[in-house]
């Protein structure tokens, strides 16, 4: 499934708690911290789901079409359509947005490629990686990770050595 900017944007609204110090966010997508990167996030949908941007942006496996970040490249050729996929990007933001929806995308299908990484040790997540692949994939999930300081991080003293 394709999914397009509308769909994002609507599936944005959906009661999540969002703060900024004290105060709740009603609506990521009409607030002006938010607003501008959840519409530059539905304008890439926009462009994927576009069928002029089709045979770039998506692939097709199983009767099915998917975003191109989700190809499990094989071959030198594939390799080439990820790139031609991730430079549209690229090229639509200026190179500017960092946590892009093809960004976490591409570490879950590069994981899901080798599954037998996961499955060493007393907890085998294999089978999870591979499933999470799927999941994302199929409903054409943004997914994005926080980088929050460390733990020591809280303590004032810890700036000052």
């Amino acid at each position: 499934m394709l999914r397009t900017g509308n769909a994002h944007l609507e599936r944005l609204r959906d009661g999540r708690a969002v703060y900024i110090g004290s105060e709740r966010v009603g609506d990521v997508t009409t607030h002006p911290a938010f607003r501008n990167a959840a519409h530059t996030v539905a304008a890439i949908y926009d462009m994927k789901a576009d069928p002029a941007n089709r045979e770039i942006m998506s692939f097709t496996e199983d009767g099915e079409q998917y975003g191109m970040y989700y190809l499990q490249a094989r071959t030198q050729e594939d390799l080439r359509q990820r790139m031609r996929a991730h430079r549209m990007i690229a090229d639509m933001t200026y190179g500017l947005f960092g946590r892009s929806p093809d960004h976490v995308a591409s570490f879950v299908t590069g994981m899901a490629m080798s599954p037998g990484v996961f499955a060493a040790g007393t907890r085998p997540f294999a089978e999870n990686i591979v499933n999470h692949y799927r999941r994302m994939r199929e409903q054409d999930i943004y997914a994005a990770y926080a980088v929050v300081p460390p733990q020591a991080a809280r303590d004032p003293a810890f700036y000052q050595k």
